[in-house]
């Protein structure tokens, strides 16, 4: 085989594994060259990825603004690497190509840890976590819900949106429940506000901020955690130099508290998960 077949194969399998991973977008420019430690610094400048649109991980503040709590983590982090900060806004498909493409230095916005996408990126520790729990109410339910395993009951009505977290917790843990998926979160949230449904089971996370938007609805999350996902910061594959400052950086915050008071500033309430803070890396 020629070199140059063997640089072609070698591409070919890296954007296979990237597609499986559903992280490639045609004209990303994947495999570019990324800006390792040395160019931040002397730039001063830092690339942040941050997707406006999952509150409050990321919004637009009055002024038009991305802000959020990605948005804190990141402006520390520039400031503890006394480089200046831009933030460039990504959207959830294009996040990781914008990384690939040297478009971004860093991506935050809820990136979970998982195999198909520790393939095409690099993790940094762990940021913060990921809580699945069961949203039901106080009253008003067809049947009772102290604990998720009162779901697994004929009479109560589950509703869900398509394709998430909770689903495959359902099927295995709760088969008799019944179960109606919907589109989006706020058709979810009004079938529960009037009665349609019982309760759901989701990523705290997704529920905390379309709560606060259903007011005088007796909202009760129960305190058993079903699964916990991890979530760090990704930098370009390869891109050693500019992860091991990071992780040095996060250990900093989450040692002196910065993370878990912007988490209680945004979601205004501790993390469910907390990460624990550990020296090894």
């Amino acid at each position: 085989m020629t070199e140059f077949a063997q640089r072609k194969w070698s591409r070919r399998q890296l954007l296979a594994m990237a597609a499986a991973a559903g992280t490639v977008a045609i004209g990303t420019g994947y495999g570019a060259h990324a800006k390792p430690l040395g160019e931040v610094l002397s730039s001063k400048k830092l690339r942040a990825g941050i997707n406006p649109t999952l509150p409050p991980f990321g919004v637009f503040n009055a002024q038009n603004q991305i802000d959020g709590f990605d948005a804190d983590i990141a402006r520390e982090i520039a400031r503890l690497m006394k480089v200046d900060l831009e933030i460039v806004q990504v959207g959830s498909p294009d996040r990781i190509p914008f990384l690939q493409a040297d478009r971004i230095d860093i991506v935050l916005g809820a990136i979970t840890r998982t195999v198909e996408r520790a393939l095409v990126i690099d993790y940094t520790i762990p940021l913060h976590t990921q809580s699945v729990v069961v949203l039901t109410k106080a009253s008003g339910t067809a049947v009772p819900i102290a604990k998720p395993g009162d779901l697994n009951n004929a009479g109560v009505r589950l509703v869900q949106v398509r394709g998430t977290v909770g689903i495959p917790w359902i099927q295995a843990n709760a088969p008799q429940a019944q179960v109606t998926l919907l589109d989006n979160y706020p058709d979810t949230f009004r079938a529960l506000q009037q009665g349609r449904a019982d309760a759901m089971v989701d990523v705290l996370e997704s529920v905390v901020v379309p709560m606060k938007n259903f007011p005088g609805v007796p909202w009760k999350v129960l305190d058993d955690v079903l699964a916990s996902t991890w979530v760090g910061i990704g930098v370009q594959k390869g891109n050693t130099t500019l992860k091991d400052v990071l992780n040095v950086v996060l250990f900093e915050m989450h040692r002196n508290g910065f993370v878990g008071t912007a988490w209680e500033k945004w979601f205004g309430v501790p993390m469910k998960t907390p990460v624990p803070v550990n020296p090894m890396f």
